[in-house]
Formats: structure tokens, C-alpha cells, sequence
């Protein structure tokens, strides 16, 4: 099995970027499929997020996700990336990005 097959939810992702001089604004980097999971009770427990309002995210490595992007799924659920909520991992041969996000 591919990772592709895995990723199921379409994501918009933004980043706040300056627009001139000292004006900042968000701006759409790209947009992907990822695989969106609910934080389980075992993760919150360890302190990862709030167990019904985290989410896991599982995608490609070639997204550059980083902390404090803000993402929107196909149901204009406006999720963000957790400070230090990016992780690389690998399973096999495989690499992917696991991101800890908030709605």
C-alpha cells in the first residue's frame, strides 16, 4: 500500500507573510491531501493537546507545514499548527510529517 492511498481530507494550508513594509497578512501557500485523525485520550493524557479539540495530521514531507500555519479543510473548519506540533517520521521506506493541529 502507498501512503498516498491514506490521505482522504483536502487542506488549504496559510501563512501569515508581509505585505509591505510592516503590514503582515495570511496568505495561501497550497493546498493538499493529508489524513486527519482525532487526537486519542492516550495522547492528551500526555500533554499533545485537549482531547476533541486536537488533531493529528499525516502527510508528505515535501509540504513545507511549519508552526502557526493555519489550515482550512473542505468543510471550513480552520484548524492551527501547534508549536512544535511537526514531527518527521519514517515507517520502512516511507517518510511522512505528523503535525499536532488545534481547531
Amino acid at each position: 500500500m502507498k501512503f498516498e492511498h491514506l490521505l482522504t481530507h483536502k487542506i488549504i494550508i496559510s501563512r501569515m507573510t508581509s505585505v509591505s513594509g510592516y503590514k503582515i497578512a495570511m496568505s495561501t501557500i497550497t493546498s493538499a491531501y493529508v489524513n486527519l485523525q482525532p487526537l486519542t485520550a492516550q495522547d492528551a493524557s500526555l500533554g499533545l493537546g485537549v482531547y476533541g479539540k486536537s488533531y493529528k495530521i499525516y502527510c508528505d514531507t515535501a509540504l513545507a507545514i511549519k508552526d502557526g500555519d493555519k489550515l482550512k479543510d473542505e468543510n471550513n473548519n480552520i484548524y492551527t499548527v501547534q508549536k512544535g506540533g511537526a514531527t518527521t517520521r519514517s515507517q520502512g521506506s516511507i517518510e511522512y510529517q505528523e503535525l499536532i493541529i488545534t481547531k
